[in-house]
């Protein structure tokens, strides 16, 4: 689970990188859904682990949720797509910059035409890199596909990605903004 998981969010930097070009998002409450396509190794672990936090006692369940939505995050595996509800403050969105934890150490080159945002990024710590095309649909949303490289016990690696993001409205309700790790 942890490799898809850090792929996942290494595709999501890149996203955040991207948006940093882009149009200003709208402050408030948005919903990335990624999904990404897996090898049945990996996509039986991800169902495990769906499997795993649905069989949790709901007290549990409750805990481990209300303590991802005090860092900004609330998750979702259902149906094989990954789905992060994130709070992005009106500082944020004056800055262009989507809240997502950068892990790696990553370097981005991107390139804008138009309403299409192109991304290369290397990434240390797990070491990865990939490419990620992001089409903006407004103020409000964007569509994406983005390919993930690493290398695992001497081979490589591929875990490509498809989903969108969307913004669900000006009110955040519990999520709670998270801290952009991202320079302005």
């Amino acid at each position: 689970m942890k490799a898809p998981l850090a792929m996942l969010l290494a595709s999501m930097a890149a996203l955040a990188g991207s948006h940093a070009h882009a149009q200003t998002m709208k402050p408030g409450l948005w919903e990335f859904k990624q999904t990404p396509q897996l090898d049945p190794a990996r996509q039986a672990q991800m169902a495990q682990a769906q499997k795993a936090m649905e069989s949790m006692p709901a007290e549990r369940r409750a805990m481990i949720e209300q303590m991802m939505a005090q860092r900004g995050v609330s998750v979702s595996m259902a149906g094989g797509a990954i789905t992060v509800k994130t709070c992005i403050s009106k500082e944020q969105a004056e800055r262009n910059q989507a809240p997502v934890a950068q892990h790696g150490n990553c370097t981005q080159d991107t390139k804008r035409s138009g309403s299409v945002i192109q991304t290369h990024f290397v990434c240390t710590d797990p070491a990865s890199e990939g490419d990620a095309t992001v089409t903006l649909r407004g103020s409000e949303g964007f569509t994406n596909e983005v390919t993930v490289r690493t290398q695992r016990q001497g081979k490589t690696e591929t875990v490509k990605v498809t989903g969108e993001g969307r913004w669900l409205g000006a009110d955040c309700g519990d999520v709670q903004p998270m801290k952009s790790q991202a320079k302005p």
